[in-house]
């Protein structure tokens, strides 16, 4: 199947410091696709790479970035896309909603700048898109100010905001971040079934391993500014080949068992760093001398690309 977003040699610097080092990435019609690493990974540079939506001092630039066929290479194209054909569902939602006005005001307002609609089409439409994300009395939502709202509500408002183009692809950017864990699997859950319902395709952007479980069909695993591992959700939880994501849902799978986990020792690289040829190589438990020396060698096995000197299946052959 072809990709919707295909990303191929990503390159982000600030302020010469470089953030991300050649990720590359894409998104299928119709899947969603998980972004998992911990903080500092590049997670949402990548997603605000993709938007251009990088801070002022950022560079970026690609080997290839095309969606839907089209060339996505010059900021214009990005763009153009944002609201339309990509919707953006940000982190911290009571912030991103502006405070001064009503929830009703604000998706009206981008109801009419994206699909050229009169007031009253507008307000209707924006009744349904509240209904659409399971907000069950959508007319007080409406007529609310966001600081009368709880945190998950104004995410749920949010993600009608991403829904008002009708986009193809949505990019969720830790859509959870702040709200309670009830909350947070009550959005979850509601971004899987909006995207599944709109035939659209899906990024979500998370550091938690659980979220991907439950909502995504593949992963991509980044570190240091780049993607180790990418696969299918199920193969990656039977066994990662690279050694870091393998870790991660060890921790993951023994804290939901009680048992005690294996911390990954060390930390995530900072901008600047002075990184070995693999940059995970200084706290991987299977490291030998040619990790700090040689970039490593992409192997892949059914359902599962890793970028790694000695993967956990020693059987695997690079390509």
């Amino acid at each position: 199947m072809s990709a919707l977003l295909e990303v191929r040699g990503l390159e982000v610097a600030i302020g010469g410091l470089p953030i991300l080092r050649g990720v590359d990435m894409e998104v299928r019609p119709g899947e969603i696709l998980g972004v998992v690493g911990e903080t500092g990974a590049g997670k949402s540079m990548t997603a605000r790479s993709i938007l251009d939506l990088l801070p002022a001092k950022a560079t970026a630039s690609f080997a290839t970035c095309a969606f839907a066929g089209q060339d996505f290479i010059p900021p214009k194209a990005r763009q153009e896309a944002r609201g339309h054909r990509i919707g953006f569902v940000p982190q911290r939602p009571r912030g991103s909603l502006n405070p001064v006005f009503r929830v009703g005001n604000q998706l009206s307002a981008t109801l009419r700048r994206l699909r050229d609609m009169g007031r009253r089409d507008a307000r209707r439409e924006a009744l349904d898109l509240l209904r659409s994300v399971r907000i069950t009395d959508p007319a007080r939502v409406y007529r609310s100010f966001p600081h009368e709202l709880s945190g998950g509500m104004c995410q749920r408002v949010c993600i009608a905001i991403a829904l008002a183009g009708e986009p193809e692809l949505i990019i969720a950017d830790e859509p959870t971040t702040g709200l309670d864990v009830t909350i947070q699997a009550e959005i979850l859950r509601l971004l899987g079934e909006v995207i599944s319902e709109r035939n659209a395709a899906g990024m979500l952007i998370t550091h938690d391993l659980g979220v991907v479980a439950d909502v995504c069909d593949r992963v991509a695993v980044m570190y240091a500014g780049r993607v180790v591992n990418v696969g299918a959700t199920a193969e990656m939880y039977r066994e990662a080949l690279h050694p870091y994501p393998n870790r991660l849902v060890s921790i993951a799978t023994s804290l939901d068992s009680g048992g005690t986990p294996r911390e990954v020792p060390g930390r995530v690289p900072n901008p600047g760093d002075d990184l070995a040829a693999c940059a995970f190589a200084p706290r991987c438990f299977r490291a030998g001398p040619g990790c700090f020396d040689e970039e490593p060698p992409r192997v892949a096995r059914a359902g599962q690309v890793a970028f790694c000197h000695h993967p956990i299946d020693t059987g695997m052959v690079p390509r």
